[in-house]
């Protein structure tokens, strides 16, 4: 039999889907001499059909090789590589292709540029799983120099000092950049537990340069000596902040005199002590002081000499004790944030009219005082923008520094459980015209007149609109408030109830109410709430917790 007549069976069975006798065929037609690039591309073809891509692209080359002028095995091979997932191989067999293919064969020019179309599409596909597998699994922060990852790092650990314990734990590659970098480690918090290896830690990582050193109340007593020696090493001329008990600071101090560095102690900016027996002893060292932050509890007259020594305060805060508070305000008129709670006021020796100008004081926050008025008296806050006053006796008192100087820049007002009066705190809120934030709570007999004279139903002297800029307001635990107040309160600066603007001005125009919380207010009308939820932003009105109304049951 002669290779033709091989073929031409091969051809037949072909047609005939009889694919593993035409390839038999196809290989006796190849084996008695056929050199035919036809025959190579048939049993190209029959491989294909049974799935063995790689022999028929074996097939596929031979035909290019004998044939490279003509089209066919261009053709099979760019199937072949699309089906193999080789589609750039494929693009290129099919620009081959078209090269050879007539002008006028317009169905095989459709086929290749069909097939062209899905092995592009293909390609891309691929592309874009490849660049969702290297952004699942790549490690880009790895190819940042660490200089700037541990910049990152730094702008991390300065909102919030506790996270440098995660970023040390993330993998090793962070932990070893953490660990190297003495700058993330300069805030020393010591709790009770595991104190001294804690303090023996940080030390070796900060390389003893700790900036901020603060110390928990409930540190056992025991852990003092180990602590102390672990503490010794320390560079205190650079330590900035300090937190500790009285007894731990006389023992930190008495360490101090040890290493003939209690110079540190002027060096401070900011210092956080309680309950300090015997701080006069202390007071020498307190000579030009840095400090500008200060907070003191169980504060006695002795550490009253400490006015006559600092004087650069910002924020200075005191709870608990006994305290003559005008010496503490001349002596630090620069001060910007004064909190003072559970005082007693300790009258002025000389009995005059002195006052003292804090033209920077921007918050003022008094919280269970009784003889209030010994303090506010003394003070003039122009500036005043954040004023604070909770549990209270007779705190119409407090407000007369407000009612000689309107307090024209304030902007957040809270009262709460305090002895006062509705005429009081309208004449506060009068002179307040920027205020933004109000909060009456706790207080019986005083909202709705508030609430009158702020919504304009009794008018004021100037026949004018006040509180324009009020936004959030919190009535909370006034058992008097009306449901009316409320809903004139926040119906009168709807936008749709505004005046209509004349040239594209708008007269009165008031801010709308954001937030308002009417919690533990028993009168509010509940058929009431559904319409106070759709008008305001942030609205709360519950009349009691969970645990109250168990207590009630």
């Amino acid at each position: 039999m002669s290779w033709k007549e091989s073929f031409q069976q091969g051809v037949s069975n072909f047609k005939k889907n009889k694919y593993s006798e035409a390839l038999v065929l196809f290989d006796e037609a190849i084996s008695l001499g056929c050199d035919s690039f036809i025959v190579y591309d048939s049993r190209a073809a029959v491989h294909e059909k049974l799935g063995n891509n790689k022999a028929a692209l074996i097939d596929a080359k031979k035909v290019v090789d004998i044939a490279p002028d003509r089209w066919q095995g261009y053709a099979r091979s760019a199937r072949l590589f699309h089906a193999l997932n080789k589609d750039e191989a494929a693009i290129k067999m099919i620009d081959l292709a078209l090269e050879r293919i007539k002008p006028d064969d317009s169905q095989r020019l459709q086929e290749l540029h069909t097939l062209k179309s899905q092995a592009t599409d293909a390609l891309k596909a691929a592309d874009e799983r490849r660049r969702a597998r290297i952004a699942k699994t790549a490690y880009h922060i790895g190819k940042l120099p660490v200089e700037i990852f541990t910049e990152i790092l730094g702008l991390v650990v300065v909102a919030d000092h506790a996270h440098i314990l995660k970023l040390s734990h993330v993998c090793k590659h962070w932990r070893s950049i953490a660990i190297k970098t003495p700058l993330l480690w300069q805030t020393l918090v010591v709790s009770k537990h595991r104190p001294t290896i804690k303090v023996r830690r940080w030390m070796e990582r900060a390389r003893t340069h700790i900036l901020h050193l603060s110390f928990h109340h409930n540190i056992p007593e025991m852990d003092w000596p180990s602590i102390l020696s672990e503490l010794s090493s320390l560079s205190w001329c650079g330590l900035r902040s300090l937190a500790a008990s009285g007894s731990l600071f006389s023992r930190l101090y008495g360490l101090l005199h040890q290493l003939s560095k209690t110079e540190a102690i002027s060096r401070l900016e900011h210092l956080d002590i309680s309950g300090c027996p015997g701080f006069e002893r202390f007071l020498p060292d307190f000579e030009d002081s840095h400090l500008n932050t200060l907070k003191v509890a169980n504060f006695t007259p002795s550490m009253g000499g400490l006015w006559s020594r600092v004087h650069r305060l910002k924020t200075m805060t005191i709870e608990a004790g006994w305290i003559e508070i005008l010496p503490a305000l001349t002596a630090n008129q620069s001060l910007e944030n004064l909190v003072l709670s559970d005082l007693v006021p300790i009258p002025m020796q000389s009995g005059g009219d002195d006052r003292a100008e804090l033209s920077n004081l921007q918050c003022l926050k008094l919280f269970n005082i009784a003889s209030v008025s010994s303090i506010t008296r003394v003070i003039v806050a122009p500036n005043l923008r954040v004023l604070h006053l909770f549990n209270i006796g007779h705190s119409s008192d407090v407000l007369e520094f407000a009612h000689a100087d309107p307090l024209r820049a304030l902007r957040e007002l809270r009262v709460g459980s305090c002895t006062t009066t509705a005429s009081s705190l309208i004449t506060l809120i009068a002179g307040a015209p920027v205020l933004e934030t109000l909060q009456v709570s706790g207080i019986h007999g005083v909202v709705n007149d508030v609430l009158d004279f702020i919504c304009g139903t009794h008018s004021n002297d100037q026949q004018q609109d006040v509180c324009t800029v009020l936004k959030h307001v919190d009535f909370s635990s006034c058992g008097d408030l009306l449901t009316r107040n409320a809903y004139s309160l926040v119906k009168t600066r709807l936008r749709t109830d505004q005046p209509v603007a004349i040239d594209g001005v708008q007269p009165g125009c008031r801010a709308e109410i954001e937030s308002l919380r009417l919690d533990g207010c028993p009168l509010m009308e509940a058929e009431m709430l559904p319409w106070f939820r759709g008008k305001v932003k942030v609205f709360s009105c519950v009349y009691m917790t969970k645990k109250e109304g168990k207590q009630r049951r």
